[in-house]
């Protein structure tokens, strides 16, 4: 006769590959753990699966210390007796940007098939929650299943059930523990058991027989004993078994599907237990009601799929905080913490995926070589990076360092590879419309929306000084100075004249690079910094040149009236959007000439206790939140002219220098907190472009800045993995919960308010947490900065010398912020809101030349997607395979999308493939055009053949 229930147990290790250690120190433990994995594997073929959680970044780790035994693991996964997630890294899903979770897919399915293949089933338990287009994304490399933890919880959902993307895939879900995420089995049999205890606790009593040793030296002691002998025996008492029994049920079956519960044993780099087998036929011989086995992921979500009936579907993000005490949080805090790190992920990010991507495909698909390798190394360094405990800012301070390393390997080969890819497009394009002696500027837009802008150039005239004359004693021109460095004008490659500001010329000496000779090669120039209105068709190109003159004589000035320079001394900008009125405290208000809105006292900033850590966010007892609204500010006017109104304010903030190592107060002690910020408006922009600096020398805190919007609402929209998300915004009740209300959230390039007939976004680079409030003034805070405490090391009780060692989790130092405020008209949708974020992230690029013959038009769009106000490319690469170019689009909106693409390029067949880029459906081309639904919230990947 069966017995009632079937326990699956699910064997493996979550492996934390930077986290209490760092990376490389990490590689030492996980060769033992591998080493030991294998051995055990080999040795008990009555053990049946064990998984290596942390992604194919395990198998590059373990194979640089132990290369000689990549055919042995190989072998263990092609029998599925290893399994491999398939992910690169584990990444925080809300924290990098959407194209990358796809890349970290790509790439971890492709590392994982060299050694057997990945597992079928989706795993990103690790995120702090969900995001929406998860059940697409897996879906597009033909992942039907996926196990979670963070963001759910068994009060809100069941154990489980269907979830449903914003466009309508859906995936299996099995949702894990509540008291135990992923270590069930560990904390609820295996401690009574194997190791004795009766409960989930953390503590050791100290045992001679374990031969416990400690480095005890002043560099090493507060590293944690090791346990040099251990008793790996199981017990084989009755009562202990049978107790081990009563208790995984107790736990198991409120979450059974059907008759089928789950015991998960992943412990933080935990090994397989040699003894699993037999230590279950102990288990099962005093079991009457459920049958123990031991089962792989993949084939435990096939048995639940077959049995399952009726299943309950959830549809859109899975951010549930925890309600009962135990591990399964939401742990929502991570957005803020370390902000530097999030920064510089998403300059690395855009440059790769904004800039040296689709520049260097333009260039290849026109012969150029594609840079494949050094780009999937850049890739590869990024998506390290992103594994949670790296990308939150929870590891030790070395591994954060040594991220700083990784993000610079990025970010050099991206902005390498652009500046070749552009040059190289230059060489292709046809200036001979312009004048010899014409300096020539060719502009590029990588993005698929055309782009009118007010863009800085730096253009290098090279000094040639001309014999004779007396210069004018005044001025210094004339004589012998060359007149072309002087007057000029700047022209399209209709010969318009073209507006555009000099803002200063500078004598500089400026490196050549020449085949045939040094590159130590020097050439005297003057720099010209120029403001220069130009307008860049999508995906494309324009061309301008700056044509030398003599100088241009008013024999007779009349007067013209007022001019319209964009920024006055009075501390007002504005341009034909807006007017920026700046206050004497340094915050400032806006009136918008779009919607008749006005904004006041915008900008100002609050700072409050913060002693919680990575994943917490936790007040002292006693907090006091100090505020810039009390101060007076220091306005300098830097620029204003006709294209381009800058003006800077700085204050010093009065905060708190740290709070007491009990937690409980902040201290009476205070130290300044300097704060400089620059105010841009450009002329036809309609946001107002941002930079802030500061320089923190204060621990304990969390410091927002502060936009009260008066924007009647009770959601914002947010922009997260290729959706924009409606969140709300009011008080939630949760009593004595585990997690209280989160009032902070993630954000990937903007949030927006708005009340239907116009709105206020805020459009950031880099930052991703706001948290709205629900005062009567609707007020969003954007967190700058937040310290915390470390709660890995060795003494959990810390010294003063100990705390001031660690510095990186307080982000001591200087810290540099840009992002922008746009008041438009209706919703995000009708106010182009996205459009507007990624005009703001992706820069244009420029290239001086000089005119020449080309086979390319002066001004061109190589691939022109309609409509552009409904689609957004992602990616412009080259496919994984290196025979043709990925095009990645995704539809924004909620409705039904008729695409069309216009190729400049030489495309010779387009076809439809997965986001894994397996064949796909051929769409007709003719004429250089293409048409294709998409339908809504999809996401669209055609590949390109030249």
């Amino acid at each position: 006769m069966s017995k009632k229930y079937t326990m699956h147990v699910i064997s493996g290790g979550h492996w934390d590959r930077e986290w209490r250690l760092t990376a490389t120190q990490s590689k030492l433990r996980l060769a033992q753990l591998v080493d030991n994995v294998l051995d055990i594997l080999e040795r008990e073929p009555s053990y049946k699966c064990f998984c290596l959680d942390g992604g194919a970044v395990v198998l590059e780790d373990y194979f640089s210390v132990r290369p000689e035994n990549q055919e042995r693991l190989k072998r263990l996964v092609e029998q599925k007796r290893i399994d491999i997630v398939p992910w690169y890294t584990l990444p925080e899903t809300f924290t990098v940007a959407p194209e990358c979770l796809i890349r970290n897919l790509l790439l971890g399915k492709k590392m994982a098939a060299q050694y057997g293949g990945a597992m079928k089933a989706g795993y990103t338990a690790t995120s702090y929650g969900q995001t929406s287009q998860l059940p697409q994304i897996y879906r597009g490399f033909g992942i039907e299943t996926a196990i979670f933890y963070r963001g759910m919880n068994k009060f809100q959902l069941p154990s489980f059930f269907q979830w449903e993307g914003k466009d309508g895939s859906t995936l299996y879900v099995k949702r894990c523990t509540d008291e135990s995420t992923r270590a069930n089995w560990l904390f609820f049999v295996f401690y009574p058991v194997v190791i004795g205890k009766r409960e989930i606790n953390f503590d050791y009593t100290f045992n001679p027989a374990h031969e416990p040793v400690h480095m005890c030296d002043e560099g090493l002691y507060e590293r944690p004993f090791l346990l040099a002998k251990e008793d790996y025996s199981y017990s084989t008492d009755h009562d202990t078994l049978e107790f081990a029994v009563q208790n995984i049920m107790k736990q198991a079956v409120p979450d059974a599907v059907g008759r089928h519960l789950t015991g998960m044993h992943f412990d933080d780099n935990g090994e397989p237990y040699e003894f699993t087998a037999p230590m279950l036929e102990a288990l099962n011989a005093v079991s009457p009601d459920m049958e123990i086995i031991q089962d792989r992921w993949d084939e435990y979500m096939d048995t639940l799929i077959a049995e399952a009936k009726d299943l309950f579907v959830h549809k859109g993000e899975l951010r549930y905080p925890a309600v009962i005490h135990g591990f399964n949080g939401l742990l929502g805090a991570t957005h803020s913490s370390r902000v530097k790190l999030k920064l510089l992920n998403e300059q690395a990010e855009s440059l790769l995926t904004h800039h040296a991507e689709p520049l260097a495909s333009m260039a290849a698909m026109l012969g150029w070589r594609y840079p494949e390798l050094l780009l999937a190394q850049a890739w590869q360094s990024l998506l390290q990076n992103h594994a949670h405990d790296s990308i939150c800012g929870a590891a030790v301070d070395q591994a954060h360092e040594d991220m700083l390393y990784r993000f610079s390997q990025a970010r050099c080969v991206a902005e390498e590879v652009a500046a070749g890819g552009s040059v190289e497009l230059y060489k292709h394009i046809d200036l001979s419309c312009f004048q010899p002696g014409d300096y020539t500027i060719t502009v590029f837009n990588t993005l698929n929306q055309p782009r009118k802008a007010i863009l800085p150039v730096f253009i290098d005239l090279p000094r040639q000084v001309t014999a004779g004359g007396g210069g004018d004693p005044c001025t210094g021109l004339g004589g012998g100075a060359a007149q072309n460095i002087h007057y000029y004008d700047i022209l399209d490659e209709q010969g318009r004249q073209c507006t555009f500001h000099t803002l200063s010329k500078d004598d500089v000496v400026v490196g050549v690079e020449r085949v045939l000779d040094t590159p130590a090669l020097q050439m005297p120039a003057k720099r010209h910094r120029i403001l220069l209105e130009v307008d860049a068709p999508p995906m494309g190109y324009a061309s301008y040149a700056l044509r030398p003159r003599g100088p241009r004589y008013i024999e007779k000035p009349e007067t013209r009236g007022d001019r319209p320079l964009l920024a006055r001394e009075n501390g007002v900008l504005e341009n034909q959007f807006m007017k920026v009125t700046l206050n004497p405290n340094g915050t400032f208000d806006i009136e918008s000439k779009v919607t008749g809105r006005h904004f006041k006292n915008l900008h100002y900033f609050t700072d409050n206790g913060e002693v919680g850590n990575a994943h917490f966010c936790i007040p002292p007892q006693r907090d006091r939140v100090v505020s810039s609204i009390g101060l007076s500010a220091h306005i300098h006017m830097l620029e204003g002219n006709e294209l381009r109104g800058v003006i800077e304010v700085s204050l010093k903030l009065p905060i708190p220098k740290a709070a007491a190592l009990d937690q409980g107060d902040r201290l009476s002690e205070l130290v300044e907190l300097p704060i400089t910020y620059r105010l841009t408006l450009e002329k036809d922009c309609k946001y107002l472009k941002i930079r802030t600096r500061l320089n923190n020398q204060a621990r304990d805190h969390k410091l927002k800045v502060n936009f009260p919007t008066g924007v009647a609402t009770d959601e914002v929209s947010v922009e997260s993995a290729f959706a924009v998300e409606q969140r709300c915004i009011q008080y939630t009740e949760s009593g004595d919960n585990f997690e209280k209300f989160f009032p902070y959230q993630p954000m990937q390039n903007f949030v927006d308010l708005s009340d239907g007939e116009s709105g206020f976004a805020f459009l950031n680079k880099g930052m991703r947490e706001y948290e709205m409030k629900d005062d009567a003034e609707r007020t969003l805070a954007v967190t700058l900065l937040r310290t915390h405490r470390a709660y890995m090391t060795a003494n959990s009780q810390m010294t003063p010398d100990e705390f001031a060692k660690y510095t990186g989790l307080h982000s001591i130092g200087e810290h540099e912020y840009r992002y922008a405020l746009y008041p438009h008209v209706g919703g995000w949708e009708q106010g182009e809101v996205l459009q507007a974020a990624y005009a703001h992230k992706a820069e244009l690029r420029a290239v001086q030349g000089a005119p020449k013959p080309g086979t390319l038009p002066p001004t061109l769009s190589f691939i022109d997607v309609q409509p552009a106000d409904a689609l957004m490319v992602s990616a412009f690469k080259q496919s994984e395979d290196g025979t043709g170019f990925i095009l990645r689009i995704w539809n924004t909106g909620g409705k039904l999308v008729n695409a069309t693409l216009q190729f400049a390029l030489p495309v010779r067949t387009v076809e439809r493939v997965m986001l894994d880029e397996s064949p796909g459906t051929d769409l007709p081309l003719c004429d250089g055009k293409v048409r294709f639904d998409a339908t809504p919230h999809q996401i669209v990947t055609l590949k390109l053949s030249v």
